[in-house]
C-alpha cells in the first residue's frame, strides 16, 4: 500500500529502539493500513507537522467530533498512528479529527502547545465544512498527546469544549534532577529549553480550572510517574467539584491503553458517547 502523506515519520523524529515502542508502532500501523483513508487532508498552518486528517462517515451532517493527538514522547510520531481509530469513532456516529504537531527537538517547547491549541481552535472554526457540531466537539490525546489536550483544553482562550479526554497522559512533567537518559529525563534533553519550562507544561498545576467534563484512562501497568499524576488529576478534579469520570486497565501498559482504542466495543466509546451527548 502507499503511503498517505504525513502517514510516515517526520525526517527529524527521532526513533525509538524500545522492543515495547517498535511492536506499539507495528501494531497500530498495521491496524491502520485497514481502515479506510481520511476523507480529508488539512493544513492549519505552514509547518509540515502542523496537520490534521478528518475521518467523517458517509453523508455527515452536524456529528459530534473527536480531535485526537498522537503521542510519541514528543519527539516521534505521525498521523499514521491515528487511523486505526477511525472506523470506531465513524461507528457512533462521529467524526474523527486525528492530529499532529512540531516535534522536537526542531521544535523546542512551546512549540507543541501552541500547534495543539491552535489546532483545536481551527477544528472548532471549521467543523461545519465536514459535517460537524462544533458544539460538541471532545479532545483527546494519547501520552505525549494527552498531555497537550489536557494542557490546551485548561487554557483560558481555549473554545467551549463537550469534553476532554486524555490517555496515558503524563499531568506532571516536573521530573526534577533526574538522568537526562531516563524516562522522564527526555523532556529536558529534547524538549525543555530551560528546565523551568517543565512546571508550565504540566496539566496537573492548573487542573482545577477545567471548565469541561474529564475522562481519564490509563493502563494498571503503565509508567509509574504517570500513572501517579493520573490519579492526582482525578483526586484534584473531584477535590474541585469538577466533572471527573476515570478508567484503569488491568494489566494493561502504556501501549495497550491506546491500542484498545481499535476496539469499538472499548467502554471508552460508551463515555465517547455520553459526552457527545
Amino acid at each position: 500500500m502507499s503511503a498517505i502523506p504525513f502517514h510516515r515519520p517526520d525526517p527529524d523524529a527521532i526513533p525509538s529502539a524500545n522492543p515495547a515502542v517498535l511492536d506499539y508502532i507495528a501494531t497500530i500501523e498495521r491496524l491502520g493500513h485497514e481502515a479506510p483513508p481520511p476523507s480529508a487532508q488539512l493544513a492549519y498552518g505552514p509547518d509540515r507537522g502542523q496537520r490534521l486528517d478528518v475521518y467523517a462517515p458517509p453523508g455527515a451532517k452536524e456529528l459530534p467530533v473527536l480531535v485526537f493527538f498522537h503521542g510519541g514522547a514528543w519527539i516521534n510520531g505521525h498521523l499514521g498512528w491515528l487511523r486505526f481509530m477511525a472506523p470506531a469513532v465513524t461507528a457512533l456516529p462521529a467524526i474523527l479529527v486525528a492530529g499532529t504537531y512540531r516535534l522536537a527537538p526542531r521544535c523546542k517547547w512551546p512549540a507543541q502547545i501552541e500547534d495543539v491549541a491552535a489546532a483545536v481552535r481551527f477544528v472548532h472554526a471549521h467543523a461545519r465544512a465536514w459535517g460537524g457540531d462544533p458544539e460538541r466537539v471532545v479532545t483527546g490525546g494519547h501520552s505525549a498527546g494527552g498531555q497537550l489536550t489536557a494542557l490546551a483544553s485548561l487554557q483560558a482562550d481555549s473554545p467551549p469544549l463537550a469534553a476532554c479526554f486524555p490517555v496515558s497522559c503524563p499531568f506532571s512533567l516536573e521530573h526534577g534532577d533526574v538522568p537526562l537518559e531516563s524516562e522522564p529525563g527526555r523532556v529536558y534533553r529534547y524538549l525543555f529549553d530551560p528546565r523551568s519550562q517543565d512546571a508550565e507544561a504540566s496539566p496537573l498545576r492548573t487542573i482545577e480550572q477545567a471548565r469541561q467534563p474529564f475522562h481519564i484512562l490509563w493502563g494498571g501497568g503503565d509508567l509509574d510517574y504517570l500513572i501517579s499524576s493520573s490519579r492526582e488529576a482525578v483526586a484534584r478534579l473531584e477535590a474541585a467539584g469538577r466533572d471527573v469520570t476515570f478508567a484503569e486497565l488491568p494489566d494493561s501498559s502504556h501501549f495497550d491503553a491506546h491500542v484498545s482504542l481499535g476496539d469499538p466495543a472499548s467502554p471508552w466509546y460508551a463515555r465517547l458517547r455520553q459526552a457527545f451527548a
